[in-house]
């Protein structure tokens, strides 16, 4: 039965049906500071901790709750006689619930970007270190350490007469040790000094913000997981729930249409772009894009980096799609979207990125910083007699940045306005080559004056010789091959020009 609780809490929220719950059934309640004055404002009678312990909190409120009396309250387990024993010599009272949470130290020193010395002390010290103990103790003593299970203690206890089951008391305690992971985490990421590219450890706090359906395919179990009191980039404003492929070709239109500053409009399948088009209008910019590729499109995820209008809205609904993105929709195009209420309608807020990437392989963890390219076009080497155009260096800037967004083998053909054609995932790049070449006929896209980008060097020069043949004026590749002076020469003799910006782009 619980006959004392001790109640510490920074967000008081919630507090006041638990409250008199337990003033009803008769508990005891401890508490101090601002907690303390909160439960008397309530009409609830409170013992002050200084009445058990003795001892006025001291160093500004830093010390209070730090007392044997208070610590062997809540640690003694009640089957043992000789923590009774010693609990009884030391003047200790039996701690049987503590509800505790947390300075916040996200909301209030993170967020707000508080300099260190004022940071630390929204750092809680008495606050995780009583609901770890009750946690520890889950047998005798009852943790909460969230709002969210006042009802769920309340309705518990009733249905229990008091006596809450083990499984339950044990669910609690796993929920105060993933708070004081995150808090932890919280603070270790803050405090940390570490500002090596390449970290000697990583802590990563994440939430499940819901559970998906499935995965990749049906069989597969999954989530969507996000920092805590991080606000996502993005929000969905209408459709049905986006799933685990949705959401990784999501994050490649949104990192795409992020590369560019024109109106832009990008088409997505299975995580590789399949249309782009640069346009006057995002109606424009869609129909090149779907000229790209009128097959696979079907079912896509589509972004643009400009507000949809309603023409744009109505050109969209006329075929299937997963999902739009934009930064912006017209109160018309949200009318016309509504008439296909299982289209993903997703805001794009802002064009925050992920930092790195980190996947689990071999029985660890893999970890890299995110691929950027942050040089201009125009200024990396061209390695040709032969210089690209105007209108070939803004294609040859379009190719580079859609090539990153390719599984390797990438190649990418484009012109200075439109994704021609698309070569992904293939073992050897002449096939890469072959195949993008190939979908850009079966389009109907005329090849002349286009540009080439590989996301790698070419081995051989057999690609060029193949690109040249179908009409490629200019090609964009990283270089670095043992082969790359036969390459430049191959070019040379075929007249044409070719950049090489010295950053591979694999992504597998």
């Amino acid at each position: 039965m619980i006959r004392t609780a001790l109640i510490s809490v920074w967000d008081k929220s919630g507090l006041d049906e638990i409250v008199n719950f337990l003033s009803e059934i008769n508990v005891e309640i401890i508490s101090t500071g601002g907690t303390q004055k909160y439960i008397e404002s309530i009409g609830v009678d409170v013992t002050p901790i200084t009445a058990i312990t003795g001892q006025s909190a001291v160093m500004d409120g830093r010390v209070k709750t730090l007392h044997p009396k208070i610590f062997g309250g809540i640690l003694a387990d009640r089957n043992n006689p000789d923590h009774l024993k010693d609990l009884n010599e030391i003047g200790g009272v039996p701690i049987d619930l503590v509800i505790v949470n947390f300075y916040p130290f996200v909301n209030e020193a993170v967020s707000k970007g508080l300099e260190l010395k004022k940071a630390i002390e929204y750092i809680d010290i008495g606050g995780p270190s009583m609901i770890r103990s009750a946690a520890k103790n889950y047998h005798s003593v009852i943790p909460l350490c969230n709002k969210s299970q006042f009802n769920d203690f309340i309705k518990s206890y009733k249905e229990s007469s008091g006596r809450i089951p083990l499984h339950i008391r044990q669910r609690w305690a796993s929920e105060v040790f993933s708070m004081t992971n995150e808090y932890e985490s919280s603070i270790y990421s803050y405090l940390s000094p570490e500002k090596n590219e390449i970290p000697e450890s990583i802590s990563i706090v994440v939430n499940k913000s819901e559970s998906l359906r499935y995965g990749e395919n049906p069989h597969q179990f999954s989530g969507f997981y996000t920092e805590p009191q991080k606000a996502l980039p993005w929000e969905q404003l209408q459709g049905k729930q986006l799933s685990y492929n949705n959401y990784a070709d999501m994050d490649s239109a949104m990192q795409i249409i992020n590369e560019f500053k024109e109106n832009a409009c990008v088409i997505i399948k299975h995580a590789n772009p399949c249309g782009f088009g640069l346009s006057h209008t995002p109606k424009s910019a869609y129909l090149k894009a779907i000229k790209t590729d009128p097959i696979s499109y079907f079912g896509g995820i589509v972004g643009f980096n400009q507000k949809v209008d309603g023409e744009t809205a109505n050109e969209l609904t006329k075929s299937f799609l997963e999902c739009i993105i934009a930064p912006e929709y017209s109160n018309e195009a949200l009318d016309i979207f509504k008439q296909k209420k299982n289209l993903r309608i997703v805001i794009l807020k802002n064009r925050d990125i992920n930092k790195f990437n980190i996947k689990s392989v071999a029985g660890g963890y893999l970890y890299q910083s995110s691929d950027y390219f942050d040089e201009v076009v125009s200024s990396c080497e061209i390695a040709t007699i032969k210089k690209p155009t105007e209108l070939e260096l803004k294609a040859l800037d379009v190719g580079w940045k859609l090539v990153r967004f390719v599984k390797s083998n990438g190649i990418v053909i484009a012109n200075s306005n439109q994704l021609i054609g698309v070569g992904a995932g293939q073992m050897s790049r002449i096939d890469s080559v072959k195949i993008a070449i190939r979908k850009a006929g079966d389009a109907g896209l005329n090849l002349d004056g286009a540009i080439l980008a590989s996301d790698a060097f070419f081995p051989f020069y057999d690609s060029i010789e193949l690109a040249v043949k179908y009409g490629i004026s200019s090609i964009i590749q990283p270089g670095g091959s043992i082969k790359d002076t036969d390459v430049i020469n191959k070019a040379n003799e075929l007249d044409i020009s070719m950049v090489l910006t010295g950053k591979r782009h694999f992504f597998h």
